[in-house]
C-alpha cells in the first residue's frame, strides 16, 4: 500500500487547534491530495535555558503539549512530542521524519535571532529534498512591517502606532481560523525518537485544557472587561484577565482575544477609557513591542533602545540585588511583589512597574539584571514584552518614562493597595499593622521580623538623576 503524503506541522509557540493557521493550512492541503497531517513538537531545554526560560514556564509548555496530544488525537492527528536538546538539533530531528513521506512543512514564524537561525537551518535542509516550508506570521494581530509611518518607517512611539493599528483593524478586521476537520484514522510507523519528558508540575495551578482557556477568555470579555479600567491596577483585586501565560505559549492567540472583544463589547470599544478599550490597548502594546523587536534586533543583544543610556555607570551592588530578588528591601509593596513572583511565577502588572523602577532608580542596578531575573521566574515570560517593560521602567526604551519620573514605592503602595490586603498576603509579619502603617512599617521602629529599608528613597532619587544627567551631557 502506498504511503499517503504527509503534511508536517511543527508546533512551537502556537499550542492550540483553534485559530492555528499552520495546522489549518496543512489540513486543507492534506484533504486536497489525500494526504494526512502529523504534528511535531520538539522540546529544547538547553536553548530554553539560554533564553533564561523559567522552570514553571517550561513545565506549562510540557503540560500543554501533553494536553494538546490528547485533543488532536480526537481529530486523528498524531502529535509526536520529542525531547531534543537545543535548536541546532531541530533540523536533524525533522530530517528523520522525511522518509515517512513528508511533502511539506508548516509552522508559525518566530522573531528572535536564534529562532530565525534555527528555522533557516531547517528550511535549508528541506530545500535539499525539494520539500517546501510554509511559514505563517500569526504572533501579532498586525504582522511586523505592516504598521508603518507615512514615510514607510517603523513607529518608535506607541500612540501613533496604536492610531494606525486601529485604522487597519477597522479596515480589514481580524481573521481567526476554524478548528481543523478530523481526518480519517490511519496507521503509520513512526521512527524511534526520544519522547518528550514530563515537567516538574510546578505549573499545576494553571489549567492547560484549550477549552478551559477559551472559556476563561470568553468569560472575561463577557463579564469582567467592563471593570478592567477601574480594577486592573489593584493587585489585591482579581481585575486582570490572567491570560498572559496562555498568550505567551500560544494556547490562545491575540487574534482570538480581539475577535471576542469585538463580539462581546463592541459599544465599549468606541469609548476611549472603557475597560474594553484599555484591554485592547494592552494587546496593541504586545504587538508594538514585537514590531520593535523585529525592527531593532540589537534589543536581543541586550542593548538599550536609547544608546546613550548604555553609558550609565550603574553601581550594581550585588547585596542590594539579592535583597530585591528575595523580597527583603524593607519596602513592603516591593517585597510582597517579589514574593508573589518567587512563589507563584506571576506578578501583577502594576507591581512589575513598581519593582522594576525600584531596582533601577532606587537601588541603581542595571535594568538587564532585573530583566533576566524576571524571565527566569515568570510563567508568562515573553522576551519582547519583558524587554519593553523593563526599558520603559528604566527610561532607556521606546515611550520610556522620563528619567526624572521616579516611582515612590510608598505612595504607590498607598494608592494601589490602600488597605494593605496584598501586602498582608505575602508579608504575614506585617499583618498586625494598621492600613496606614503597613505601607511604611518603620515608625517608630521597624516591625519585628521585617527588614530595615536598604535605601532611603529621596536620597536614591538624587543619585538616579545624577546618573542620567551624566550621560545626557548636562551638569548635575
Amino acid at each position: 500500500m502506498e504511503k499517503p503524503p504527509i503534511h508536517l506541522v511543527w508546533l512551537r509557540h502556537d499550542l492550540r487547534y483553534h485559530d492555528n493557521q499552520a495546522l489549518y493550512a496543512a489540513r486543507q492541503a492534506a484533504a486536497a491530495d489525500s494526504g494526512v497531517v502529523i504534528a511535531l513538537f520538539i522540546a529544547t531545554p538547553l536553548s530554553w535555558q539560554q533564553h533564561d526560560m523559567a522552570m514553571i514556564r517550561q513545565d506549562l509548555l510540557r503540560r500543554r503539549v501533553q494536553a494538546l496530544t490528547l485533543e488532536l488525537a480526537e481529530l486523528h492527528i498524531p502529535l509526536l512530542a520529542v525531547e531534543g536538546s537545543d535548536y541546532r538539533g531541530c533540523a536533524q530531528l525533522i530530517a528523520t521524519l522525511l522518509p515517512l513521506g513528508v511533502v511539506a512543512l508548516y509552522a508559525q514564524q518566530e522573531y528572535e535571532v536564534r529562532e530565525m537561525t534555527r528555522d533557516e537551518q531547517v528550511a535549508s535542509r528541506l530545500r535539499l529534498q525539494h520539500i517546501p516550508c510554509y511559514w505563517f506570521d500569526r504572533l501579532c494581530v498586525m504582522a511586523p512591517g505592516t504598521v508603518l509611518t507615512q514615510q514607510g518607517e517603523i513607529y518608535k512611539v506607541f500612540t501613533p502606532f496604536k492610531r494606525n493599528w486601529l485604522a487597519k483593524l477597522a479596515a480589514s478586521g481580524v481573521q481567526c481560523f476554524t478548528k481543523p476537520a478530523a481526518q480519517k484514522p490511519f496507521n503509520l510507523k513512526l521512527p524511534a525518537l526520544p519522547l518528550m519528558e514530563e515537567g516538574d508540575n510546578s505549573s499545576a495551578a494553571w489549567s492547560v485544557a484549550e477549552l478551559d482557556v477559551l472559556n476563561r477568555m470568553r468569560s472575561f470579555c463577557q463579564q469582567r472587561v467592563q471593570d478592567y479600567a477601574s480594577a486592573r491596577d489593584f493587585p489585591a483585586v482579581d481585575g486582570t484577565s490572567s491570560l498572559s501565560a496562555y498568550l505567551a505559549i500560544g494556547v490562545l492567540s491575540a487574534q482570538q482575544c480581539v475577535a471576542r472583544l469585538q463580539h462581546e463589547a463592541a459599544q465599549q470599544l468606541e469609548q476611549e477609557k472603557s475597560g474594553a478599550s484599555i484591554w485592547l490597548s494592552e494587546l496593541i502594546w504586545r504587538d508594538f513591542y514585537k514590531h520593535i523587536l523585529v525592527a531593532f534586533p540589537k534589543l536581543i543583544k541586550h542593548q538599550a533602545f536609547q544608546p546613550e543610556t548604555d553609558k550609565i555607570n550603574w553601581p550594581n551592588n550585588a547585596a542590594l540585588f539579592e535583597a530585591w530578588c528575595n523580597g527583603e528591601t524593607g519596602y513592603p509593596i516591593v517585597d510582597a511583589a517579589m514574593r508573589q513572583l518567587n512563589e507563584t511565577g506571576w506578578m501583577h502588572n502594576r507591581l512589575r512597574m513598581i519593582t522594576a523602577s525600584f531596582l533601577v532608580k532606587d537601588l541603581h542596578i542595571d535594568w538587564r539584571w532585573g530583566e533576566r531575573y524576571f524571565m527566569s521566574k515568570l510563567i508568562d515570560g515573553d522576551f519582547a514584552a519583558n524587554n519593553g517593560g523593563w526599558q520603559w521602567a528604566a527610561s532607556t526604551g521606546t515611550d520610556a518614562a522620563p528619567y526624572f519620573r521616579i516611582f515612590n514605592p510608598v505612595t504607590q503602595s498607598e494608592r494601589f493597595d490602600p488597605s494593605g490586603d496584598f501586602i498582608r498576603r505575602y508579608l504575614p509579619q506585617l499583618a498586625s499593622k494598621t492600613n496606614k502603617e503597613i505601607h511604611w512599617p518603620h515608625k517608630p521602629v521597624t516591625a519585628k521580623g521585617y527588614f530595615r529599608p536598604v535605601v532611603e528613597h529621596n536620597e536614591a532619587r538624587k543619585v538616579t538623576l545624577a546618573l542620567f544627567l551624566a550621560v545626557k551631557g548636562q551638569e548635575s
